[in-house]
């Protein structure tokens, strides 16, 4: 498979991005803590629940299954499919990671012997003689890496035929925050990583703190892998789908979910109609750009008051219509009064539009008010006190920063 990059430059990247993952490694969620179990049993639970019911893929699923994943880093992603009885190959090119994955792995998998790492670039790998497994698996790599469809491409012909394929990374629209973020690091002198420390600390300590309390990993941790690291190319849903549909993937399942409200139309549609999906995902990426508060702000986007009023009345048509059989007795006047004030109801949706639109407003009145300090050099101490008065931008989530994939490679 060949690179749509020139070989020196996806080397050049790769080299770069492991000289800022060896001074702070981005995937030690609990084995830089000594010997905190309650860590590592938190972070198997969020994995148990992302797979379970996020990805909707059962746990069950991984016994005795081969998996292999493209940039392991310290084996923390991978570990829950391990004590779910997969055997797995983890290929991470920063040795110094690997050898962490390797104690992780010692002391947590059920069977060390039935798992094999490989201190390799993804990119130098020979996927002929390490053959075909179950599961393809990478998540929080490809984003930093110079061909993302090469390594879309490798982990694919990893992948066997029948098997599944599951790739996770930040999302364009998702992460416009975090690159107005960047934006404003590298223009007000983050050049240097002290500089952006100094920095990032100084404007977005918040940020750190908030996660920190998801996931305990060390504030130097969180700065690198957001704002130090150079290369981060994050896809849109679009671009996900795409390389799916080039490498004959199916898709299955995302979390978070990038289904759109009223996606399938009976039983019998066809899930695997990509191009609507592809189309509906611009609705819910424009949602995660503005995300703050969590999935009720986005449900209370379109359900204004009136709205409920209509949804009640909704309900208490359906309730009078469910398993209506011949001695149903049933007004056909007081029936149309009800669907009378529905339609009136529904006739102005101007106020359901103008939340949404509300919030778009806020949002990008607070990018201009960002820029123009940007633009004028203000010190951060100002910038700070603005930050301070915003109601959407870099308040609470701050957008939707990673999604995960589930996609399904056909037998031939």
């Amino acid at each position: 498979m060949e690179s749509q990059d020139s070989p020196s430059k996806l080397k050049t990247v790769e080299s770069e991005t492991l000289r800022t993952f060896k001074k702070h490694r981005p995937s030690e969620y609990f084995s830089h803590l000594i010997d905190d179990e309650k860590a590592f049993k938190d972070h198997i639970s969020k994995v148990e629940n992302l797979f379970r019911y996020g990805l909707s893929m059962p746990l069950e699923y991984f016994k005795d299954k081969t998996v292999i994943d493209l940039g392991s880093g310290t084996g923390e992603n991978l570990i829950a499919l391990a004590l779910w009885g997969a055997k797995c190959t983890l290929v991470e090119m920063n040795e110094d990671a690997l050898n962490v994955a390797k104690e992780v792995f010692k002391k947590y998998s059920p069977n060390y012997s039935d798992h094999t790492f490989i201190n390799s670039s993804l990119y130098d790998i020979e996927t002929i003689k390490l053959g075909k497994f179950d599961i393809g698996h990478s998540r929080g790599v490809f984003t930093h890496v110079a061909d993302k469809s090469l390594a879309f491409n490798i982990l694919n012909e990893l992948t066997k035929p029948g098997g599944y394929f599951i790739y996770g990374d930040r999302n364009t629209a998702g992460g416009i925050q975090e690159m107005l973020q960047r934006f404003v690091i590298y223009k007000l002198g983050g050049i240097t990583d002290d500089k952006m420390i100094e920095i990032s600390e100084t404007l977005f300590f918040d940020d750190i703190d908030r996660s920190q309390n998801t996931v305990p990993r060390t504030r130097e941790a969180i700065i690198f892998d957001r704002w130090v690291i150079q290369q981060q190319d994050d896809p849109s849903v679009n671009d996900v789908i795409s390389m799916m549909e080039k490498g004959n993937l199916e898709y299955i399942s995302s979390w978070p979910r990038i289904d759109f409200a009223g996606r399938g139309v009976s039983t019998y549609t066809d899930p695997k109609d990509f191009e609507s999906l592809k189309k509906g995902a611009r609705i819910v990426e424009n949602l995660w750009m503005l995300l703050n508060k969590g999935e009720y702000e986005n449900i209370n986007s379109y359900i204004s008051p009136k709205k409920a009023k209509y949804l009640e009345e909704l309900e208490r048509i359906e309730i009078n219509l469910r398993n209506l059989q011949v001695n149903t007795e049933i007004d056909a006047l007081n029936l149309k009064e009800s669907f009378s004030i529905l339609n009136q109801l529904s006739k102005d949706d101007s106020e359901e539009i103008s939340l949404l639109r509300e919030r778009e407003r806020l949002f990008f009145e607070e990018v201009s008010v960002l820029l123009d300090h940007v633009s004028k050099k203000s010190p951060l101490v100002e910038i700070r006190k603005s930050i301070d008065k915003f109601k959407i931008l870099f308040k609470g989530y701050l957008g939707v920063r990673h999604v995960d994939y589930v996609a399904y490679k056909p037998c031939k």
